[in-house]
């Protein structure tokens, strides 16, 4: 019995270790953990409002709703949920007038995350709705029109 979980082990960490050496280069020739060179406001703005209902930028505009001085535990989940959407839209490395707007946006919801982890002691939303605005009109001069 020993001798086959030596036999498993040994064959599992062959197939780990040649697993680690296969080639990651795409058809495309880039290495997928390659930097982005950077997007465009339009791009950001794509990633921010598209999608409807569904889209981040509903999202912020739903959860900036809730009583931030008793999140429900649903409610703090929606919001760390949109804070990793949020950091997702800032990690394209788009202009640097988008993604400081980007981030004034996501500064309540990465309260409420640091607050779910015991680091944080409240949520401030100041600012949120004056940066949306300024994305949005950021986003018409780049010349973005919501699909």
């Amino acid at each position: 019995m020993r001798k086959q979980m030596l036999a498993l082990a040994a064959v599992g960490a062959i197939a780990l270790l040649s697993a680690c050496a296969t080639d990651t280069a795409t058809d495309s020739g880039s290495s997928p953990d390659e930097t982005p060179t950077g997007a465009t406001s339009a791009e950001v703005c794509a990633k921010y409002f598209d999608g409807g209902d569904q889209s981040l930028a509903q999202r912020v505009t739903d959860e900036l709703e809730y009583d931030m001085t008793a999140l429900t535990e649903d409610e703090s989940n929606a919001m760390r949920s949109t804070n990793i959407q949020l950091e997702a839209v800032l990690r394209l490395a788009g202009p640097e007038d988008a993604n400081a707007l980007i981030s004034n946006i996501k500064t309540p919801f990465q309260m409420a995350d640091d607050l779910f982890k015991g680091t944080g002691d409240s949520i401030d939303t100041t600012g949120v709705t004056e940066a949306v605005a300024d994305l949005e009109s950021l986003c018409a001069s780049a010349g973005y029109t919501a699909s």
